[in-house]
C-alpha cells in the first residue's frame, strides 16, 4: 500500500509539471544543465530508418514504428537492452524457465523460445539458427553502447526477410564520436544482483573507436511452486570493439564482440509415465560462449547513388553437463540394454554449436525528387552441430533479392512498397510483399495504411531434429526424430494508423488499429518420447489458424523543463480455441514512465507496467528512483542514485516456478564520465 501511495505522489508531482507547460506557463520544478541538444529534439520531426532501410521523417512512414531514443534510454536506467521493449505497445518481457532466459514477445502466442520477431544489432540478425530464439543474455551488447532502438510493429519481410513475422527490433549502437573519453557504470541490488561497465573511446583523424566491457550477476528466482529452493541465477561477461572511419563520401565500420554466460539450471527429473525413473545428482550449469564479427563499407558513388556491402559471422557454443542417477529398469528401457543388477550413476552432455554467415550488397538510388529505390542481394549460410539435438550436423543456405521504393505522388500522398524473394535450400522459395500509403494532413500529422505478407520458416531443429542421449560410458538411447519437418507459418497483416507530432512541445501521439490473419501457426511440441527399443517420430504438423485484432496507443512528451513522460497501451483480441495460445497472449498491456527534474542536480523517476493474464496471471510492478548529478570539473561528471522496485500482485512470474520470497527490492547505481 505504501508503494501505491508513493506512486500517486510521484505522478501528481509530474502532473503539475505537465499542466504547467501545457498551459504555456513559465513554472518549472528545476533546470537541467545539458538541455541544448534536448531543445533541438523538441523542434524537429524524428527521422527513422527501419521500415524501408531509407532515412525518412517519421510522419512519412506507412508502418507502425516505435522509437526509444538515447535520451529515453539514459533516463529509464535499465541494465539490459531487452527490458526497454516493455515500453513499446504490445510487447512483454519476462523470463520463462529461468532468470536468464527472457522472452521478449509481441502479440504473444508463445511463452518458451519466442521466435516470431526479427532482432537486429546494427543490421546483424541475432536470432539463433539451430533452435530459433533470441538468447538475450548472450548478446555481446551493453545498454550503455545503445544509441536508439527502432521497433517496426508489424511484419516487414519485404525489408528483412523471413522470420520478420510479427515485428522487427532494430538496435543501433552509438558512434564512438558520441562517447569520446572514458566512462564507468555500476549497479547493485538488495537481491544480490550487480553489474559493472566500462568503456574507452578515442579519435585519430578520420578513424574513431570504442572498446567496452561489462560483467553482471543475477541472483535469480528464490523458490518453485512447492516452496523448494531454486537453482537459478546467472552471470555473464562481455566485450565489444567498434571501429569506424567516416569521410565525405564513404563510411566503414568494424564490430567485434564476445560474451560468456554461466547459467544455473534446475536439476532435471526423468520419468516413465508418472513414475520417477531418475534425476540429476549435480546442479547443472548452462555455459554459452558467443562471438561475432561484422564489417560494412558504403560508398557514395554519385550525389544520388550509394552502394553498401556488409558481411558478418556469428557463433554460439552451448554446453551442459548433467550427472545422473537412473533406476535400473529405466536405464534398460531408455538405452535398450538388459536391465542392470544395480541402479546406474553416470553423466551426459548437451551440446549445440550454431553459426551464421551473411553477406549482402545494397544499392540506394534517388531516381528523382519523387522516387527513391533501395535494392539488395544477399546470401546466408546457417549451420548447427549437436550430438544431443541433431545427432550430427544440419545446415541451410538462403539466397535473397529485395527491392523497396518510396514514391511521393504529391506533397500529401506518399507510397511505400516493396518485396523480397528468398530461396531456402531447406524450405523452398517465398515472396514477401508489402504496400503502404501515407496521407499527410500537415508536415507534422499523417494517416497511414499498410498491408504486408510474411512467413516464418522452420529452424534447423524443426527439419532435422534427432534428439537422443549419449552417456559417458558410450550407451546411446533411441532417437526422437523429425519425420517430415514443419511447414512455414504465414501472416497477412492490415493496419491503419495516425501519427501527430507537435514541434516545440516535444509531444508525439501514435495510434494503430490492426488485423493479423495467421495461417498454419505451428503448435507442435518437441518432447523426448523414445523409451523402448525403436526410434520414434516427433510430434509434427500441429497447426492453428489465428486471427488477431487490436489497438495500440503510444504517447511521448518531452518538456523544456527537462521532464519526460511516455505512455503506452495495447489491447489484443486473439481469435482461437487453443488454450495454450490464449495463456501465452496478454490481452491488455499498459506502461507509464515519468522523469521530473526537481532541481538542477536532483531528479525523480518512475515507471509502471501492467500485463493482464501474462502466463495466466496478472502482472503489475512499479519502479521509482531518485538520481543526483554533479560536475567533477572540466568535461567530467557523475550521476548516482537510489531506487526501489516492487511487485503489486501476488502471482508467480509467467511460470508457477518463478517466485521471489520478497516482492520489493532496493538498488543503487552510479555513472562517471571523464
Amino acid at each position: 500500500m505504501m508503494m501505491r501511495w508513493l506512486c500517486v505522489v510521484f505522478y501528481l508531482c509530474f502532473g503539475v509539471n505537465v499542466w504547467a507547460e501545457a498551459d504555456g506557463l513559465s513554472f518549472s520544478m528545476g533546470g537541467v544543465s545539458d538541455l541544448d541538444s534536448y531543445d533541438g529534439f523538441l523542434d524537429s520531426i524524428p527521422v527513422v530508418v527501419t521500415p524501408s532501410k531509407m532515412a525518412q521523417p517519421r510522419v512519412d512512414v506507412s508502418s507502425s514504428l516505435s522509437v526509444l531514443d538515447g535520451e529515453f534510454i539514459r533516463r529509464i536506467n535499465m541494465q539490459y537492452v531487452e527490458d526497454l521493449l516493455q515500453f513499446v505497445p504490445g510487447f512483454s518481457v519476462a523470463p520463462y524457465h529461468s532468470s536468464s532466459q527472457k522472452v521478449a514477445s509481441y502479440h504473444g502466442t508463445q511463452l518458451d523460445k519466442y521466435r516470431r520477431i526479427q532482432v537486429l544489432v546494427n543490421g546483424r540478425s541475432v536470432y539463433s539458427v539451430g533452435v530459433a530464439r533470441v538468447e538475450w543474455a548472450t548478446l555481446p551488447l551493453s545498454i550503455e553502447d545503445v544509441a536508439r532502438v527502432e521497433i517496426n510493429r508489424g511484419p516487414n519481410a519485404a525489408s528483412y526477410g523471413v522470420n520478420s513475422f510479427f515485428a522487427v527490433v532494430n538496435i543501433i549502437t552509438r558512434s564512438p564520436l558520441e562517447t569520446l573519453g572514458d566512462s564507468i557504470s555500476a549497479y547493485s541490488g538488495s537481491r544480490g544482483d550487480y553489474r559493472l561497465y566500462g568503456q574507452h573511446s578515442g579519435l585519430n583523424e578520420d578513424w574513431s573507436y570504442r572498446a567496452s566491457a561489462s560483467t553482471s550477476d543475477v541472483n535469480g528466482f528464490d523458490e518453485d511452486v512447492d516452496g523448494d529452493k531454486r537453482h537459478d541465477g546467472h552471470g555473464s561477461t562481455m566485450g565489444n570493439v567498434f571501429i569506424q572511419k567516416e569521410t565525405a563520401t564513404s563510411f566503414f565500420d568494424l564490430d567485434i564482440g564476445a560474451s560468456s554466460l554461466k547459467d544455473k539450471i534446475d536439476p532435471s527429473e526423468y520419468e516413465v509415465g508418472s513414475l520417477l525413473g531418475g534425476y540429476d545428482t549435480n546442479n547443472p550449469m548452462r555455459l554459452i560462449d558467443r562471438e561475432h564479427i561484422k564489417l560494412s563499407y558504403s560508398q557514395q558513388v554519385s550525389s544520388s547513388h550509394e552502394v553498401k556491402i556488409q558481411y558478418y559471422y556469428d557463433q554460439s557454443d552451448l554446453n551442459e553437463h548433467h550427472e545422473v542417477y537412473l533406476k535400473r529398469s529405466f536405464y534398460g528401457a531408455l538405452f535398450n540394454t538388459p536391465t542392470p543388477s544395480v541402479d546406474v550413476y553416470d553423466s551426459y552432455e548437451i551440446d549445440l554449436l550454431e553459426t551464421r554467415q551473411d553477406i549482402e550488397v545494397q544499392s540506394t538510388w534517388e531516381a528523382s525528387d519523387k522516387l527513391r529505390l533501395i535494392s539488395a542481394i544477399g546470401y546466408r549460410l546457417d549451420e548447427a552441430d549437436s550430438e544431443h539435438f541433431l545427432s550430427g550436423k544440419a545446415s541451410d543456405e538462403v539466397f535473397r533479392l529485395s527491392s523497396n521504393m518510396e514514391y511521393r505522388a504529391t506533397d500529401s500522398w506518399i507510397f511505400n512498397g516493396g518485396a523480397m524473394l528468398e530461396d531456402s535450400q531447406m524450405s523452398g522459395a517465398f515472396l514477401s510483399p508489402k504496400l503502404g500509403v501515407t496521407y499527410k494532413l500537415s508536415e507534422q500529422e499523417s494517416i497511414r495504411f499498410n498491408t504486408s505478407k510474411a512467413v516464418r520458416t522452420p529452424d534447423l531443429s524443426d527439419q532435422h531434429f534427432k534428439w537422443h542421449y549419449v552417456l559417458s560410458n558410450g550407451e546411446e538411447s533411441s532417437t526422437v526424430y523429425a519425420d517430415n519437418g514443419e511447414k512455414e507459418e504465414k501472416i497477412t497483416s492490415y493496419e491503419m494508423g495516425y501519427y501527430h507530432y507537435w514541434p516545440g512541445r516535444g509531444l508525439s501521439l501514435d495510434v494503430k488499429l490492426y488485423h493479423d490473419a495467421v495461417k498454419d501457426m505451428v503448435l507442435s511440441k518437441k518432447l523426448f518420447t523414445a523409451l523402448g527399443p525403436s526410434d520414434k517420430p516427433i510430434e509434427e504438423g500441429v497447426i492453428e489458424d489465428v486471427d488477431i485484432n487490436g489497438v495500440e496507443v503510444e504517447l511521448d512528451w518531452r518538456f523544456r523543463s527537462g521532464a519526460i513522460t511516455r505512455f503506452t497501451y495495447a489491447y489484443q483480441d486473439t481469435q482461437t480455441e487453443n488454450t495454450d495460445l490464449i495463456r501465452s497472449t496478454t490481452p491488455v498491456m499498459m506502461s507509464f514512465f515519468g522523469s521530473v527534474p526537481l532541481t538542477d542536480k536532483w531528479s525523480a523517476q518512475g515507471y509502471y507496467w501492467y500485463g493482464k493474464a501474462l502466463g495466466g496471471n496478472d502482472y503489475e510492478f512499479l519502479n521509482t528512483w531518485f538520481s543526483y548529478k554533479l560536475s567533477l570539473g572540466g568535461y567530467s561528471k557523475a550521476t548516482m542514485g537510489v531506487g526501489m522496485e516492487t511487485r503489486l500482485d501476488d502471482n508467480a512470474l509467467v511460470s508457477s516456478h518463478n517466485n521471489f520470497t520478497k516482492d520489493t527490492f532496493a538498488y543503487v547505481f552510479t555513472n562517471v564520465t571523464f
